[in-house]
């Protein structure tokens, strides 16, 4: 039989984070995908390439010039949404969107009842200003709250941040996309999606799960039991488990 090449697999890290964070899942990848990672603009060692106007349309045009031509794409809290905006943007280059903790909307709205309270919002925009690192320490604090692996969680969080210093300019901006409102782009989403969701998880709650369901009747909606936000950092087999139940 003629060797079939692996499927091309992205993955996008969430805010504040850079692809470091990809450490324990991406050994569960390698044997079945050829997997890329990315470095968000103005975060990871991508902290310099920052667009003028910091907009998805902007991300979407930087994350072009260096996917694959073709591939699964997997993005994780803001990485979710920007991977799904790549996809009705570029969705000839996309076979597929997996999105892991992720929501259409990560700020409450009178009609949405699943997002962090506008004033915790406005208070960590005013605290990144005024103290960068102690912002990003308590939005890791955040990330792994409920889970059993909190402490471990938290350290190996803090390690990774320690790799690669981000620009306050790239938290700024980047911190700024996810007061938006993406529920329509959710809608426009007609490509094979799986939609990942952490039981634990208090950014992205899994109670969202029916409405997401509602926004793409076609999409697949999962959970990962007894996981915070960042859970696929101490159960990366059962979330590899999940994209290739998804995916083969």
């Amino acid at each position: 039989m003629p060797h079939r090449e692996a499927t091309s697999l992205v993955l996008l890290h969430g805010w504040g984070m850079h692809s470091g964070v990809w450490q324990t899942l991406i050994p569960e990848l390698q044997q079945t995908y050829q997997v890329t990672v990315i470095d968000l603009p103005g975060l990871g060692r991508s902290a310099e390439c920052l667009p003028e106007v910091y907009d998805l349309d902007a991300v979407v045009a930087r994350l072009a010039e260096v996917a694959p031509p073709s591939a699964i794409w997997l993005g994780w809290s803001l990485g979710g949404i920007i991977a799904m905006a790549f996809a009705q943007r570029c969705a000839d280059r996309v076979e597929g969107v997996i999105t892991l903790g992720s929501s259409p909307c990560f700020v409450e709205r009178d009609d949405w009842p699943f997002g962090m309270a506008e004033a915790i919002y406005q208070q960590f925009e005013h605290d990144l200003l005024a103290n960068p690192e102690k912002t990003l320490q308590r939005f890791n604090r955040l990330q792994v709250h409920g889970s059993d692996t909190a402490r471990a969680d938290l350290k190996r969080l803090k390690q990774i941040v320690s790799e690669v210093q981000p620009t306050k300019r790239g938290l700024s901006d980047s911190l700024a996309l996810l007061r938006q409102d993406y529920r329509e782009l959710y809608r426009a989403i007609h490509l094979p999606t799986l939609h990942l969701l952490c039981e634990l998880d208090t950014l992205a709650p899994v109670n969202m799960a029916e409405t997401l369901a509602i926004f793409q009747p076609q999409a697949k909606v999962d959970r990962l039991i007894n996981q915070s936000h960042v859970g696929f950092l101490s159960a990366p087999e059962s979330v590899a488990d999940k994209i290739r139940q998804f995916t083969l």
